[in-house]
C-alpha cells in the first residue's frame, strides 16, 4: 500500500493554510492568516478618511465660489451689453 503524504497549501479564497492527505483529500488541519491590524490601525484610518473628506469638501466649496464669481461677472457684462444694443426692429412700424 502506498505511504500517504501530507501536503501544505494555502487557500486562494481566505488564504488560509490547509494540510491536505493526498491519499484520501481530507483537511488534516487548518490554520487562519492572521490579520496586522489593530484597534489603533483603524482609528488612524478612520482620521485620515476624515481628513481626506475635509479636504475635497473646502476643495469643492473653493471651486464652486470660483464658479459663481465667474457667472456673476458674466451677467454684470450681459447687463451692461443689453444698455448698448439697439431695440430690435419690429416689420409693423416699417409700414
Amino acid at each position: 500500500m502506498p505511504e500517504s503524504k501530507n501536503v501544505k497549501v494555502e487557500c486562494p479564497c481566505c488564504q488560509a493554510s490547509l494540510l491536505v492527505n493526498t491519499r484520501t483529500g481530507l483537511v488534516l488541519h487548518s490554520e487562519k492568516k492572521k490579520l496586522d491590524y489593530s484597534f489603533e490601525n483603524a482609528v488612524q484610518d478612520v482620521e485620515d478618511r476624515k481628513q481626506k473628506a475635509a479636504e475635497l469638501f473646502d476643495k469643492a466649496f473653493v471651486d464652486e465660489k470660483e464658479r459663481q464669481q465667474g457667472l456673476e461677472e458674466k451677467f454684470r457684462e450681459a447687463l451692461k451689453s443689453k444698455d448698448e444694443l439697439d431695440d430690435p426692429i419690429r416689420p409693423w412700424d416699417l409700414d
